[in-house]
Parts: C-alpha cells; sequence; structure tokens
C-alpha cells in the first residue's frame, strides 16, 4: 500500500511540474489569440496555391565549396597515386616465315613465307604495306612496322 502511495505522489508531482514548466516558455509575450476555423477566409479550389518562397531559408555554403551533407567524409592526407605509366602499343608478332636467302651477285634477297604465299623481298621493298624491309643479312632480316614506325627482326637460323 506504501508503494501505491509513494507512486501516486509521484505521478502528481511530474504532472504539477509539467503545468508550472508549460506557463514558463511565453513569459513577457502577450498571448497568443486563435481565430475559430469558421471564420478563417475560405478559398477556392481553384485559386492557386499560396507562395511559399519567402520561407525557405537558404543554406550557407562552406568557405570550401563542398556541400555540408556528410559531416563525417572520409578524407585522405595522402597524396593522389601516380597515374598509371602510358602503354604504348607495339607491334603485332611477325606472320612470316624465313624460306630462304638468294644471293646472285646483287644485292641479297629472302624469301619470306607468309601462309601459302612467298614472297621475294630486298631492302626497301614493302610487303602487304604493312612492313618495309631494312636489312636482309644472312642471320636476320629486319622489317619494320610501318603504322607504329617500330623495327622487328626475323631470325634466319644460319650464322653470319
Amino acid at each position: 500500500m506504501k508503494r501505491r502511495a509513494v507512486l501516486f505522489a509521484a505521478l502528481a508531482a511530474t504532472l504539477l511540474a509539467a503545468w508550472w514548466a508549460s506557463g514558463l516558455e511565453g513569459e513577457g509575450e502577450p498571448p497568443v489569440v486563435r481565430r475559430a476555423a469558421a471564420k478563417a477566409p475560405r478559398r477556392d479550389a481553384a485559386s492557386s496555391p499560396p507562395d511559399l518562397s519567402a520561407l525557405v531559408v537558404p543554406r550557407p555554403v562552406p568557405a570550401g565549396g563542398e556541400a555540408a551533407g556528410d559531416l563525417f567524409a572520409v578524407r585522405s592526407f595522402r597524396p593522389p597515386p601516380p597515374p598509371p605509366p602510358v602503354v604504348r602499343p607495339t607491334a603485332p608478332p611477325l606472320p612470316f616465315r624465313h624460306g630462304g636467302l638468294l644471293e646472285d651477285g646483287g644485292p641479297p634477297a629472302a624469301f619470306l613465307a607468309e601462309g601459302d604465299r612467298l614472297h621475294v623481298v630486298r631492302v626497301g621493298d614493302v610487303v602487304d604495306g604493312r612492313y618495309r624491309v631494312s636489312a636482309v643479312n644472312r642471320g636476320r632480316i629486319d622489317l619494320v612496322y610501318l603504322p607504329l614506325n617500330q623495327t622487328q627482326s626475323l631470325v634466319s637460323g644460319a650464322l653470319p
């Protein structure tokens, strides 16, 4: 029974404190008189909605120009990683096989096999519009891949 009396007294004290605190908010201000809903002017359904743009409060933008949306954004003070190295294009592997060497007293000529075709080339010749022969030796044939201007060598297997 004693416990009930204590709980009732605590409830009464809480209600009294809430009633007293509600009167403290408006001290020094005149009381607000509310009009009845019946006296409020009625609006037609066809009238435009009221302009509420004056009620919008602009949000300040920080000095850094960043939006203040994320207060706990992850920031790193490490320098940014270096850019990836530039990958230069390379010439495709040579489509030719060494077919032999012709030495007839003039500049040497080489036989290049490409699938079923056989090309007889000398220094300065252009093969298929892609490769130019830059050197013909007993040990190797140097070709320049024209689109990229890269030199490639085809080893003949013979001793120089």
